[in-house]
């Protein structure tokens, strides 16, 4: 089983191939179902209007189905040469920096976090997520917090709605030594801008207008009551649908922001309503939602969204400085999930010998009693006793996932543990015989080993060397605390 993240995203694939494998998405539901993985693999798909991908814990040939059914979903080849293959720890980087916003196309972009648990969310609720991948997440979603609280990465909510907004103003709101330090038109001359699309990122660029300035704003959207929610909620104008040419082209700014699979501005309409001043389209949305031949027209610039990510505001030393610091926090996370999953590896065993011998101590005991109940006693003895090895597991497991792998060679006394736990067939005599000689009087006692691995002399020395091993390593650990073994 190995980690890897793959996919296309706006590093490599710009917009026009990163469409297709968005389109129609709805979350990732249907992919699911068509993705049939081995045994134990794990899997998390996101898709974003910049990225198209895959969190997975499987085999190499698990790649390969998801990669299929990616083409599948998109109808056509997968694009090797702008897509990438991220493995093991290169793979865990790559996912936290993603939830932290540092491979986001405005880096700092907090939408990405909310996407990322989105889509999390539905691998949990189509059951293709488990320990390993729980784990792996919620690493991933504690580094994005770090990153947020301890770093300027995400300082001034750098988004693309936000930043969308921020070039409509740098176009229509000079600076000046006016009060206020902003020339502005004013009244009816003062610019308008219409936003095409009432969802989350529609609204956040409305909200966004509004702060920096934008007095005349409208929204339309292809179901009418959000639209109408959107205006009433930043006091704009409504535009039905079916008048969204009309309203474009008489705008000073156009953002859309839409989840439609094809374009929802066309070239042809749009041109019959031009009015011949200068017009502004900054289209975020992916699939793209402005036809190309729009952008082609006199007195029109089309913004798209990967042009829109390479206009950042932010000084580059800043930008670099805030990565820089978000980067050790990775660094020290990727550290932290390494270490855990080097102990749930290295236990497992250890928490399958236990459990198993557990298991068939319980279902001898209850074959000898088993006909002293009746059919419906016995189901229920049956839940009585799981339950109760099930509780008795609960104390040497936990005690188990608390061994601090930075303190003590535990694959060495793991193993020893595991090794204390292996059980062939032991009858009751032997057993009661075991239990009741003295770690003192072991060595002149002769207990079978034979038949019953409950053997006290050779538990004797197993907890000889768990001792000198503890020692060791307590002493290695005294002349340099830094010291961490992981192996014997």
């Amino acid at each position: 089983m190995t980690f890897y993240a793959l996919g296309i995203n706006y590093l490599r694939a710009p917009v026009e191939v990163r469409e297709s494998f968005a389109s129609g998405w709805e979350e990732g539901h249907g992919l699911y179902r068509n993705i049939s993985l081995n045994p134990g693999s794990e899997l998390v798909l996101l898709s974003t209007c910049n990225r198209t991908e895959a969190y997975l814990y499987g085999a190499e040939e698990d790649v390969r189905t998801v990669r299929e059914a990616f083409e599948q979903h998109a109808g056509c080849i997968w694009p090797e040469d702008m897509s990438f293959l991220y493995r093991d720890e290169q793979a865990i980087r790559h996912i936290f920096e993603v939830a932290a916003g540092m491979k986001s196309l405005i880096p700092g972009d907090l939408h990405i976090y909310f996407q990322l648990k989105e889509a999390y969310g539905v691998a949990v609720g189509q059951d293709c997520v488990n320990t390993t991948v729980h784990r792996l997440l919620h690493t991933a979603f504690r580094t994005a917090k770090r990153v947020i609280n301890e770093t300027d990465l995400s300082q001034n909510n750098a988004s693309i709605p936000v930043r969308a907004a921020e070039v409509v103003k740098s176009r229509y709101i000079r600076a000046g030594t006016s009060k206020g330090g902003e020339t502005r038109k004013e009244g009816p001359n003062a610019p308008t801008a219409l936003i095409v699309g009432a969802g989350r990122i529609g609204k956040e660029a409305g909200e966004a207008l509004r702060m920096l300035g934008i007095q005349h704003l409208s929204f339309t959207n292809r179901t009418e009551r959000q639209a109408r929610e959107a205006a009433d909620r930043y006091r704009a104008r409504y535009v039905p649908w079916g008048n969204r040419h009309t309203s474009a082209a008489q705008s000073d700014a156009i953002i859309v922001a839409t989840s439609a699979p094809e374009p929802v501005l066309h070239g042809t309409e749009f041109a019959s309503e031009m009015r011949h001043t200068p017009t502004l389209i900054i289209d975020i949305s992916v699939p793209r939602g402005v036809e190309e031949q729009i952008g082609a027209l006199p007195g029109i610039e089309l913004i798209t969204i990967d042009q829109l990510g390479k206009a950042e505001t932010r000084t580059r030393e800043m930008l670099q400085s805030s990565l820089e610091n978000a980067g050790r926090i990775v660094d020290e996370m990727i550290g932290e999930f390494v270490s855990w999953v080097f102990l749930h590896q290295s236990l497992q065993p250890a928490i399958q010998a236990i459990a198993e011998t557990f298991e068939a101590i319980r279902a001898q005991e209850v074959g000898k009693h088993r006909q002293q109940f009746s059919e419906s006693d016995q189901d229920q003895l049956d839940r009585l006793t799981r339950s109760i090895v099930q509780k008795l597991l609960a104390v040497p497991v936990v005690r188990l996932k608390s061994v601090d792998p930075e303190r003590i060679d535990f694959a060495h006394g793991v193993r020893l543990l595991q090794h204390l736990f292996l059980r062939q067939d032991c009858d009751d005599e032997e057993v009661a015989a075991a239990s009741n000689i003295s770690l003192s009087d072991a060595a002149e006692q002769e207990v079978s080993r034979e038949n019953c691995p409950i053997d006290v002399p050779h538990s004797d020395q197993l907890l000889q060397d768990v001792e000198r091993t503890l020692s060791d390593a307590l002493r290695i650990s005294s002349r340099d605390p830094n010291t961490v073994r992981h192996g014997s």
